[in-house]
């Protein structure tokens, strides 16, 4: 984000372009200015996530990924906060959803489809080690990186033991 180019910074993050956008938050591409890392920020409004009482969700989350730590699932750096939004500073994956790569290409190779589910369920069962469970798994929510690994993202429906009993 520049205007008159100035850039916009978060922390130790550069703000750069929109690479996604719900109706709670919006994904920014940024920059760790220390270490030259690129990272995606995921920007939510405090007004709107109170007005559509959301703030479980968005706390179930955020505590769901502090829990996993697996090469499978999109990593959580940090989580930053200023008087109106909510930062969530994520790995960012370059290789968008699966769904958008069967959309494009028709179906999966067979070796191609079990690499992915194999990925698919060491994540699932690593998180599952973890007490952590995503429900809501759909290629929209499995991102592929530059090197076509995959990864689960969004655990934002996602149950910890506690909320199941």
């Amino acid at each position: 984000m520049s205007s008159r180019g100035r850039t916009t910074r978060v922390g130790k993050y550069e703000l750069g372009r929109t690479v996604g956008e719900g109706t709670f938050a919006k994904v920014k591409f940024a920059k760790n200015v220390e270490t030259g890392e690129n990272v995606a920020i995921k920007i939510l409004d405090k007004e709107k996530v109170l007005k559509h009482k959301m703030i479980g969700q968005i706390k179930r989350e955020i505590s769901t990924m502090k829990l996993v730590r697996h090469p499978n699932v999109v990593r959580l750096f940090e989580v930053m906060a200023s008087k109106t939004k909510v930062y969530i500073v994520l790995e960012f994956v370059t290789g968008g959803e699966l769904f958008d790569k069967i959309a494009k290409q028709g179906r999966l190779k067979e070796d191609e489809a079990r690499r992915y589910f194999q990925q698919l369920t060491h994540a699932v069962d690593y998180c599952h080690s973890r007490g952590v469970f995503h429900r809501d798994l759909k290629p929209e929510n499995l991102l592929l990186d530059c090197n076509g690994d995959l990864k689960v993202s969004d655990f934002g429906l996602s149950a910890l033991p506690q909320q199941l009993r």
